[in-house]
């Protein structure tokens, strides 16, 4: 792969993004304490437990969000020499995404869900850890970025969906979350649909990042296990994510239309066919599967 720059005669168009995307911010700001149960620390009985398939949905979704330093990090490091507007939005989204991974501790603490101590010896493994990617260039940064905000908000979605029977306020938490994940992914996807808009061959780069994406929660150890069993529930796996990601994103970019006016992204677009294809049939599969063990 090439380091394939962001087109400087963009800037105007990507502070305009910014510039939305501020205005939004400012109208729906959020204190993550508005949505901390605190009579919770005073009843004499609380909710009952989250099941064990609700709990590692969320807990997952924490550990996620706890890695945000290194996401920051890349983030930052990647787009040094990029748009200004760009680096100036990573600063603004580093501040709203802060208070996912505090909201979702203090709820599990605060309800007493889960083993507290287990669950910081987690999120402590995962930011030793670290994270990085392979991508080259800024364009492949914001395709990058807009796929994961984009599947990080179905996921919290989903999960909301699936606790809302067990804990109605952590469904109001986990949809609040959501809201940010939706701004988040509108600005990194039109930053990229204003690049094909102005060349279409820039779809080369994008079909190779969105053909390789992987989500960077897989830095858990056990991103597996939790993946198997999430999938198994119904709660998030190939099915979901190639209804509400890939399909949702391929047709917001109208990739296969630009794709046609560039001779040269023949290949790449045969080899999305393929992956979307693949991906089809699993998610299918795994419908099938889920009906037949209701």
């Amino acid at each position: 792969m090439s380091d394939v720059p962001l087109l400087p005669s963009l800037e105007p168009e990507v502070a305009r993004l910014l510039a939305r995307h501020k205005e939004a911010s400012a109208r729906i700001d959020w204190s993550y304490g508005a949505y901390v149960p605190l009579d919770a620390l005073h009843a004499s009985s609380g909710a009952a437990p989250l099941s064990s398939v609700a709990y590692t949905a969320v807990e997952t979704a924490l550990l996620t969000e706890a890695n945000l330093p290194w996401y920051t990090a890349v983030l930052h490091e990647g787009l040094r020499d990029s748009l200004a507007p760009l680096q100036e939005f990573v600063r603004v989204w580093t501040s709203e995404e802060d208070q996912h991974s505090t909201l979702l501790e203090t709820y599990l603490f605060i309800t007493d869900n889960g083993d507290h101590a287990e669950r910081a010896r987690r999120r402590k493994a995962v930011l030793a850890g670290g994270w990085d990617h392979r991508l080259e260039g800024a364009f492949e940064a914001m395709v990058y970025t807009t796929i994961q905000e984009l599947a990080t908000q179905a996921f919290y979605v989903h999960t909301a969906d699936a606790v809302d029977s067990q804990d109605p306020n952590l469904a109001r938490v986990l949809r609040r979350i959501a809201k940010d994940e939706t701004r988040h992914y509108a600005f990194y996807r039109d930053v990229v649909k204003a690049h094909l808009d102005e060349d279409a061959a820039y779809v080369i780069p994008l079909v190779n990042v969105l053909v390789h994406f992987d989500m960077p929660g897989r830095v858990m150890s056990d991103f597996d296990a939790r993946s198997a069993l999430l999938t198994a529930e119904g709660i998030f796996g190939p099915e979901q994510y190639y209804r509400d990601v890939v399909e949702v994103a391929c047709s917001f970019w109208e990739i296969d239309r630009i794709g046609a006016q560039v001779p040269e992204a023949r290949p790449a677009l045969a080899r999305l066919r393929l992956y979307r294809a693949g991906l089809r049939r699993l998610s299918r599969r795994g419908a099938r599967e889920l009906s037949a063990a209701s």
